[in-house]
């Protein structure tokens, strides 16, 4: 039978009463109306500006709406840009150009404090970290006033802004993740990882192919130069995978980290994330990761991996074996052997490169021990600010004052952790194998923080949010898996 609009309700006078504005926009002919100027409208960005900016403002726009209902999806969508759009700005100016991160944070936290402002019910959750890593930004803000004659410039200020930005996503994660379903909403976030692996091993597939795809990236803020990276930036030797995120060291420590939480999730008996899911996701993530060339990462992993092999998948540890075993009696990779056993004899020029930027950084903690030099230039011509390590990065810019307490809050969550994962009534619980996988994942970030930098970099605030963006999901899922486990 064929389908037709209710027709509308006569008047005493026979003619019929005007529709409402809701019967309007219900009817097929203004449905029809509004596909069609959508259509067209679509049609005509695309034809005017590619396809790829059309796509990215829709998938934006259903984003920002979903957000706008509910905060929690202000997180899935934070997680999702770290994966995919790591350096995504908005495709126009707007003063400073915020990126897509910070402003999924800003909106995030907009709509939280509007729901915390119209629910009475509503409350502030504190952990115990908050205290120290307050304090922790406080003396970054200090540091940073203390080096304001050191080369600031606007970039400086913004970087500054977004990586405080950043590191407030573990209050928001700390604050919206409440339940099992909150919390395996957030894991789905960062098991886009899968995706960006895929995406990265598409891309490095193309070889120079890659370069005219990521151009059109420029129109969201994306640079135009070193669009393809090579090992110590010699064409001559072994392409670096980058995916979407530039800089493959850092792209490496995005894959380690959400390599550890899949075999986590896929080894675990009750897990959060589906296991085939997690399975599948495995492969393409430590190929990429072998494929960007980072040792740190690739030391991180396995660290991680080992740690979830001791600490409760004891079984992982014949597999783990027995690969290396081939690995090295068939000479499987020989590349990527090669390379790490060049690191450990500190024979290559980019692990030379990594000592004299240790004596740098060494030297610079010796004349300001206390407070650091801020973010900007060494306060000598003979010395250079930057160092590939947390710990030192640290120590230079904020001082060994600022070091005690990043270490401080690292101790705090290990002793937060620490009954979760050992208590087995916490264990056995799905949120306690999600606590175990975040652990191992925040073991390997810790390890790989030794020998580089960008979890503690103003010029990665991906990096930074993706490292707090760990810690509260770690404290969280502790804390309901300790709740869980005295129902």
């Amino acid at each position: 039978m064929a389908l037709s609009a209710p027709r509308p309700r006569l008047s005493r006078a026979g003619r019929p009463d005007r529709l409402s504005a809701d019967q309007v926009l219900r009817h097929p002919l203004a449905a029809l109306a509004a596909a069609l100027l959508l259509g067209a409208g679509g049609g005509l960005a695309v034809a005017t500006l590619g396809p790829l900016l059309p796509a990215i403002l829709l998938v934006g726009a259903v984003g920002a709406a979903l957000v706008l209902l509910d905060a929690r999806w202000g997180l899935v969508a934070t997680l999702g840009v770290v994966a995919l759009l790591p350096y995504g700005t908005l495709p126009f100016k707007v003063g400073l150009t915020p990126t897509l991160l910070s402003l999924a944070i800003l909106l995030t936290w907009a709509v939280f404090a509007l729901r915390l402002l119209l629910r009475r019910e509503e409350r502030l959750l504190t952990t115990a970290l908050d205290g120290p890593l307050v304090l922790f930004l406080i003396v970054t803000l200090f540091a940073f006033v203390l080096g304001l004659g050191r080369g600031y410039t606007a970039q400086t200020f913004h970087d500054y802004a977004k990586m405080l930005l950043a590191v407030s996503l573990f209050f928001l994660l700390t604050n919206l993740v409440r339940t099992r379903r909150d919390l395996r909403l957030a894991l789905g976030g960062l098991a886009a990882g899968g995706a960006a692996a895929v995406l990265a091993l598409a891309l490095y597939a193309l070889g120079r192919g890659t370069e005219p795809l990521l151009a059109r990236l420029a129109i969201v803020g994306y640079p135009t130069g070193r669009l393809i990276r090579f090992i110590e930036d010699d064409p001559a030797k072994a392409q670096r995978i980058t995916g979407t995120a530039v800089d493959p060291n850092s792209f490496a420590g995005f894959l380690m980290v959400v390599l550890v939480l899949l075999v986590a999730q896929a080894a675990a008996r009750r897990p959060l994330l589906p296991r085939p899911l997690a399975a599948l996701a495995v492969p393409p993530v430590a190929l990429a990761l072998l494929l960007t060339y980072s040792r740190a990462a690739w030391l991180g992993a396995a660290g991680g991996v080992l740690l979830l092999a001791l600490l409760r998948y004891r079984w992982l540890l014949l597999p783990l074996g027995l690969g290396g075993a081939a690995v090295l009696a068939l000479g499987i990779g020989g590349a990527f052997i090669e390379r790490l056993i060049l690191g450990i004899q500190l024979r290559d020029p980019a692990t030379k490169l990594r000592l004299a930027e240790y004596r740098n950084a060494l030297a610079i903690i010796r004349e300001h021990p206390v407070f650091g030099v801020g973010f900007g230039a060494a306060p000598s011509i003979d010395l250079q600010a930057g160092v590939s390590s947390v710990y030192l990065t640290i120590a230079e810019r904020l001082g060994l004052f600022g070091l005690a307490l990043y270490l401080l809050v690292l101790a705090v969550l290990a002793l937060r952790l620490w009954p979760a994962l050992r208590r087995p009534a916490a264990r056995a619980t799905p949120e306690g194998e999600a606590a175990l996988a975040l652990a191992g994942a925040l073991a390997a970030a810790v390890a790989t923080g030794v020998l580089d930098h960008y979890f503690f970099n103003i010029g990665f605030s991906h990096m930074v949010a993706l490292f707090w963006g760990l810690v509260g999901l770690a404290v969280v899922a502790a804390r309901l898996a300790l709740a869980r486990s005295k129902v």
